[in-house]
C-alpha cells in the first residue's frame, strides 16, 4: 500500500516538474517538490532529462533568432546594394546616352567644318534694275550645307562662310546648294557694325584664308538678265 502511495506521490510530483522548472509554482509546492527530489533518484533523473530537453529548444530558438537577424541584415544589405547598383547603373546609362547624343550631334549636326572654296561656284554676278548686286551660289561636291555665318574685317571685306558637320550629308539633288542672293543684307550688317560712314569694299565666299571673290568695289557688273530679275521679282 505504501508503494502505491509513493507512486501516486511521484506521479503528482512528476506533473509538477514543468512548473518547478519554470519557477511558476508556489513556495509550498516548490518545497514539496524539492523534498521528493531529494528522496527519489528517479525523479532527479527525470528532472535532469526534462531540463536538458527544454534547454535544446531554447538554444535552438536563440540560434534561430540569430539566423533570422542575420538574414534580415543580409536582406537590408542586399536592398541597399541593389539600390546603389540601380542608381549607379542609371547614372552610367544617362552618361552613356549623353555621350552618344553629344557624339551624334557633334558628328552629324554641329556645323563646324568650313566648306572649302574649291567646291564653291559663283556665277551670274549682275546688277538688278533696283541697283542691287545679285549673284548665284552653288556647292558642286554633292554634299549639303545649311548653315553660314558672316565674318567682317576692318578693311571692308565681308566673308560668307558656309559650314558643315564633321560627317557630311549627301544631298538629295546633284547640286546641294543653288540659289541667288543680293548683297544689300551684307552691306547693311557691315554698316551696322562699323558705322554708316563705312562701306563694304568686297564680298567673298569662304574663310579669309580660303575664299572666292564674289564682288568688289569698282568691279564692272553687267545688268541682270530676265531670269535673275524674275528670281527676285516673281510675277
Amino acid at each position: 500500500m505504501n508503494m502505491n502511495k509513493n507512486k501516486v506521490h511521484d506521479d503528482i510530483i512528476r506533473d509538477l516538474l514543468p512548473l518547478y522548472i519554470d519557477k511558476v509554482c508556489s513556495k509550498e509546492t516548490e518545497a514539496l517538490v524539492k523534498a521528493h527530489l531529494e528522496a527519489s533518484e528517479s525523479l532527479r533523473e527525470e528532472l535532469d532529462k526534462m531540463q536538458a530537453d527544454l534547454q535544446i529548444p531554447r538554444e535552438e530558438g536563440e540560434s534561430n533568432r540569430k539566423d533570422v537577424e542575420a538574414m534580415k541584415e543580409i536582406s537590408r544589405f542586399w536592398n541597399r546594394s541593389k539600390w546603389r547598383a540601380f542608381l549607379k547603373g542609371a547614372v552610367i546609362s544617362g552618361l552613356a546616352c549623353g555621350v552618344l547624343l553629344l557624339g551624334y550631334v557633334g558628328l552629324f549636326r554641329w556645323n563646324i567644318i568650313p566648306v572649302p572654296s574649291n567646291v564653291i561656284a559663283i556665277s551670274d554676278v549682275s546688277r538688278l534694275e533696283n541697283g542691287k548686286i545679285a549673284y548665284h551660289i552653288a556647292l558642286t561636291d554633292g554634299y549639303e550645307s545649311n548653315f553660314s555665318k558672316f565674318e567682317m574685317a576692318d578693311d571692308g571685306n565681308v566673308y560668307i562662310v558656309p559650314y558643315r558637320p564633321i560627317i557630311k550629308t549627301k544631298a538629295k539633288v546633284k547640286i546641294a546648294v543653288s540659289y541667288y542672293s543680293a548683297m544689300n543684307e551684307m552691306d547693311y550688317f557691315y554698316k551696322e557694325k562699323y558705322g554708316e560712314d563705312r562701306e563694304m569694299e568686297a564680298l567673298y565666299y569662304g574663310k579669309p584664308e580660303d575664299s572666292i571673290l564674289v564682288w568688289k568695289k569698282g568691279m564692272e557688273v553687267p545688268a541682270a538678265g530676265d531670269k535673275v530679275e524674275a528670281w527676285f521679282n516673281p510675277q
